[in-house]
């Protein structure tokens, strides 16, 4: 091949081929700043860039830290104090670009904590203790009340609502110090001056009376008292005389307002309930009498249809139409007494009630005996001569059929269960339920 041949190859492959500094991108141009602990930076697209890469220092030709960042073209960042250099970089298939303009940006200070809330006071109501107090400026995440029994002590810090007024209630009585401390994203400010809050013991009020009512089935004596508000718990008296010692005392939460006995001898009671609240104020019911006449034999029933004697110990009629009425009219009740954690007893109650409209010999099953392990889904009936409150002589009826499936279908499923079983007859769970004993 002679040079001028070879002069025209070079000049084809030149027009053909690019060089491969003509291929890699062109540097970007970053711009950047700060607003307090906040850093922003951004540069506008580079043609033919497939990525970018972030670099920050202490230097300009000391960068400590370099960041992929894809193909976005801008990002924001929280710094701590000082001043800081930046640089981006192009990236394609050929490799990086030469870097872009080195930016400083200082961060000249992290946001310092809030001033004190000034001007704290605080008046008493009762046992709530109301504040008042002028916020500092800034946007605040927080108040919190710092308290103590002698100045200048902490107890307790509680956290209080952002406002200029705020309460807090249910103080028990006695003698408080108190401060405040705004709160932001720099940290809590000191306390603002302090208030001394008496709450006196007079402030707290008694809580109303309770009304007592008493349910006596045979031997089987039901308490029930109306539920009081604000109260932390109750405390049941009974004794033999009115307004006499108590007998028998025993205490209950406020979240309960029935209690049922079984097996109460023959006698004349008189039950009284107190009401207490968090102060120590208390107030008594006035007595409520209570009667038992008897405790053997079938002394606590009222008339029944005859009972079923061997073999025929299905008690008759078959209430089956019952069952399906309450399962259409309470369906919700129905499934929750299916769940086996967090369900209730409240449509098995409401069945028992119904049934015991027409016999009281109705109650309910302690599943393997054990007191307090109740089936969600079985009824009883007293077919034998014993009180009912515990006999063993007990017909056994399952009334939801695959009881815990999806979709419980109500079912009439008998099974006849002697005494060796362990299968026993109750009314208690449905006496301290609220229930009636006899409807």
């Amino acid at each position: 091949m002679n040079a001028r041949a070879y002069v025209l190859l070079a000049a084809l492959v030149a027009l053909t081929v690019p060089s491969l500094a003509a291929a890699q991108p062109a540097a970007p141009v970053l711009q950047a700043q700060a607003s307090g602990q906040t850093v922003s930076a951004a540069w506008a697209p580079v043609p033919g860039a497939t990525s970018y890469r972030a670099e920050a220092g202490v230097a300009p030709n000391l960068m400590l830290a370099g960041y992929e960042m894809g193909t976005q073209t801008s990002f924001t960042v929280q710094a701590p104090q000082g001043t800081f250099y930046l640089r981006v970089f192009a990236r394609n298939a050929q490799g990086l670009s030469a870097a872009s303009n080195v930016v400083a940006v200082t961060v000249s200070s992290v946001q310092p904590p809030p001033a004190p809330p000034t001007g704290l006071s605080a008046t008493v109501s009762g046992t709530t203790i109301n504040f008042n107090m002028t916020l500092p400026a800034g946007p605040l995440s927080g108040i919190l009340l710092a308290a103590g029994v002698v100045p200048g002590q902490t107890l307790g810090v509680l956290p209080m609502p952002v406002a200029p007024q705020s309460s807090l209630p249910n103080v028990p009585p006695g003698t408080y110090y108190a401060r405040m401390h705004a709160v932001n994203a720099g940290g809590t400010s000191g306390p603002s001056n302090e208030v001394q809050i008496v709450v006196s013991p007079s402030a707290c009020t008694a809580p109303a009376t309770p009304a007592v009512q008493v349910q006596v089935s045979g031997s089987t004596v039901g308490i029930q008292w109306s539920a009081v508000p604000g109260v932390v718990g109750y405390r049941l008296d009974v004794s033999a005389a009115p307004g006499g010692p108590a007998a028998h005392s025993q205490t209950f939460p406020a979240s309960q307002t029935a209690v049922a006995y079984p097996g109460v001898p023959a006698g004349t009671f008189y039950a009284r309930v107190t009401a207490g609240n968090a102060c120590g104020a208390v107030a008594t019911s006035a007595d409520a009498t209570i009667v038992v006449t008897g405790s053997g034999g079938s002394g606590n029933r009222t008339p029944n249809p005859p009972a079923p004697t061997p073999p025929n110990y299905l008690p008759l009629p078959n209430r089956a139409a019952v069952v399906d009425e309450l399962a259409r009219l309470y369906p919700g009740e129905l499934r929750n007494s299916c769940r086996d954690f967090g369900g209730n007893n409240t449509w098995l109650f409401r069945l028992v009630e119904r049934l015991r409209r027409e016999d009281t010999r109705w109650g309910l099953n302690w599943k393997r005996a054990r007191v307090g392990d109740m089936s969600q889904d079985a009824i009883t009936y007293n077919y034998g001569p014993e009180n009912d409150e515990g006999t063993l002589y007990v017909h056994v009826v399952d009334v939801i059929g695959g009881h815990c499936g999806g979709n419980p279908t109500p079912a009439w499923i008998n099974q006849t269960v002697l005494w060796s079983t362990g299968a026993k007859w109750t009314l208690q769970p449905y006496l301290q339920a609220g229930f009636p004993a006899v409807p």
